[in-house]
């Protein structure tokens, strides 16, 4: 049987690192490897209309998580109004090729887009 002392040193180790943890400073954005922060990205994206993260969201589209590619096509649906047929729920040959049109689409428009953003 662990001894008090055992017990309240685990403790204070314990509380020390999850003071610790808290200081970490994780990276926001869409690189963050914290999925909540990726989210965050995309919706900050949407609704401050900012055309230059286009492709990050585009790329967002291939991710593993359901939640990131859905946060990344409503996004892209609010800065272009499109969706290019990309459901977020479906199989992985019909989102890819879903992804291959918005990357025709980006070649071909998106990045004028950008060229003529303030």
């Amino acid at each position: 049987m662990a001894s008090r002392r055992t017990i309240g040193a685990a403790f204070i180790a314990s509380a020390i690192l999850g003071v610790v943890a808290g200081c970490v400073d994780i990276p926001r954005g869409f690189d963050s490897p914290e999925p909540a922060a990726r989210l965050d990205a995309a919706a900050k994206a949407a609704r401050e209309g900012d055309l230059g993260s286009l492709a990050e969201l585009i790329r967002m589209l291939e991710s593993s998580d359901p939640a990131s590619r859905l946060a990344a096509i409503r996004a892209l649906e609010r800065l272009t109004g499109e969706t290019m047929g990309y459901d977020h729920a479906g199989s992985v040959p019909e989102r890819a090729e879903a992804v291959e049109r918005w990357w025709v689409w980006y070649g071909d428009t998106g990045a004028g887009w950008l060229a003529e953003a303030p």
